[in-house]
Formats: C-alpha cells, structure tokens, sequence
C-alpha cells in the first residue's frame, strides 16, 4: 500500500509538472510568436495555433538552455585552469611568499577598515553592485528593451540587397539599434549569422544577472541596513523578471527565421495566385503576395485547390517573399 501511494504522489506530481512546463511553454511560445509576427507587420492579422506556439516555446527554452550551459561549461573550464595555474605557482617559493604577505596586508587593512569604519564596506559594496547594475542596463537592457521597436517589415520599401552585413553594423555602440537590427532582418538569411549572435549577447547579459543575484544574497548580511539591503533585493528581482520576460521577444524577432511555405492557390473562378501560405484555419486561407505587397484573407469555399511547392524567407529578395 505504501508503494502505490508513493506511486500515485510521484504521478500527480509529474502532472502537475507537465502542466506547468506545458503552461509556461505556450505563454513563451506566445510572446515569441507575437513579436515575430509585429515585427513583420502581421501581429493582429495572422491567428495563433496552440500547437505553434508550444513548439516556438520549446525552440526557445532549447536555445537558451544549450547557449547557458555552454556559457557555464566555458567558465567552469576558465576557473578550473585559473585554479590549477594559481596551485602551481604557489608551488614557486617566492612567488608563494609574496601571494602570502600580500594576503596578510590585505587582511589586517581590511580588518583595521572594519574596526574604525563598521559600515563602509557595506556602502563600498552596495554602490560597486549599483554601478555595476547600471552598466549592465546600459549594455543588455536597453538594446533588449529596444528590439521591440522593430515592426512592419514587409511593408517597408527601398530597401538594398548587401553581401557585406558587416558593413550594416556599426563600428561603436553597444548591441545592435533597432534600425540596424531591422536592416539585417530584411537582407534575408544572409545575416542571420549576426542576428543570432546579438541574441547570444543578451543570453550572456542574462547569465551575468543570475550570477549577480546569486552574490547578492550571498552577501546579504555585508550591507547595512538591512532595509536598503531588502530594497536592493527586490528592484534586482524585478529587474531579472522583466528581462526574463524580454528574451521570448527578442528571440521572436532575431532568432526565428521569417520561412514560409509558398502556395499556389487555385479558384474555382480566377486566375490562380502565388505567395506565400502565412495561416490557414476551416474558413480563410491567409497570402502573402510579396509583388504587391499586400497579406490577403482567402474564403477556403471558394479555393480550388492549394498546391505547397516549397519554402522561401519572405525577405529572399529586397522585395521580400516568394519568386
């Protein structure tokens, strides 16, 4: 009887945690699938499949998932060296007794700092982690914040095919701005290559806040008062939420490829049309038609026939969409 009761927890259990990865998938798949579609200009036009939008979510928690753990890997690898070479120089017996009087002067300043002054170094700690903060705003959270500016693609014109995306990324800045984020977005697949390291740097951005939120309640008890120490806490926390809630965004937008399968639609009166398929449901059928430019709904009664020959990223040409 024990058995089948530890048997029946562990299977409600692993429900509940199918439900809630389900759950969190579809709201990630949401967020991803939505700006990619805004910034192609379809955002309240084109309909949301469940199914779509939990395997969007399942790329990203894929994506994020493998670029982390390689992240941790490689600084894993960095330490374990740092490490290994600091042994073996402390092997070298000047070397080891400079490292040794050096950590016994830093130890007594350290210690004769805390006797006269007991709350500077709370206040030298809180405001390194301050300054820090807001570097880490300046070179992660703004650009993330500012890919949400980039919308209706499609139906921009004048715009120039380019072999060289290098030379549409400027030489200074920090993170790619919106109008240059957009200008590789519609050079096709050709710069996805950029596109996807800038999503890579925000994931490194989003590595280094965990990492700093983990510091921050290790050194909890460091700062003084414990008010402003809690205050701290809490604007990180949210800070870390509303980044976490950005990446969907972002890789919605750098990281998902704009490929659509192009049809050729037959009428049962008409001439037959070609573009590419954005969605379809039981009623309406929904076309990109990239030589006028224009995305038009299709009532499924009056389509003959729909022939799928192949797939083409809507931004192949400067014109965008199929051949």
């Amino acid at each position: 009887m024990e058995l089948l009761q530890r048997l029946k927890e562990s299977i409600a259990w692993l429900g509940g945690a199918l439900a809630a990865l389900t759950a969190i998938c579809y709201a990630t798949g949401y967020y991803a699938f939505h700006a990619h579609l805004t910034m192609l200009g379809l955002g309240r036009v084109v309909d949301f499949k469940h199914e779509d939008m939990l395997l969007e979510g399942a790329r990203f928690f894929f994506a994020v998932t493998a670029h982390l753990l390689q992240m941790v890997l490689a600084l894993g690898a960095a330490g374990v060296s740092v490490l290994v070479l600091v042994a073996l120089l402390g092997e070298i017996g000047p070397l080891a007794r400079g490292a040794r009087r050096v950590g016994e002067w830093l130890s007594a300043k350290r210690t004769e700092l805390g006797a006269a002054r007991p709350a500077l170094k709370g206040t030298l700690l809180l405001t390194a982690v301050v300054i820090l903060l807001i570097a880490h705003t300046d070179r992660f959270f703004y650009p993330l914040l500012a890919l949400g500016r980039i919308d209706s693609l499609l139906f921009r014109t004048g715009v120039q095919a380019t072999d060289d995306c290098r030379a549409l990324i400027p030489l200074t800045g920090t993170g790619l701005p919106p109008a240059v984020a957009a200008s590789l977005l519609m050079q096709g697949e050709r710069c996805s290559v950029f596109l996807l390291a800038e999503f890579r740097r925000l994931l490194d951005g989003y590595l280094v806040l965990l990492i700093a939120i983990s510091l921050a309640f290790s050194f909890n008890a460091a700062i003084k008062p414990q008010l402003l120490a809690r205050a701290f806490r809490l604007v990180l926390a949210v800070y870390a939420m509303v980044y976490t809630l950005l990446l969907p965004v972002a890789f919605g937008i750098l990281v998902r490829a704009a490929v659509y399968p192009v049809a050729s639609l037959a009428f049962k009166e008409g001439p037959a049309v070609r573009g590419n398929l954005m969605t379809r449901n039981d009623k309406n059928l929904l076309l990109w038609l990239p030589a006028e430019r224009k995305a038009i709904w299709y009532p499924g009664e009056t389509v003959l026939t729909v022939q799928v020959i192949g797939q083409a990223n809507l931004f192949l040409r400067p014109e965008g969409g199929a051949k």
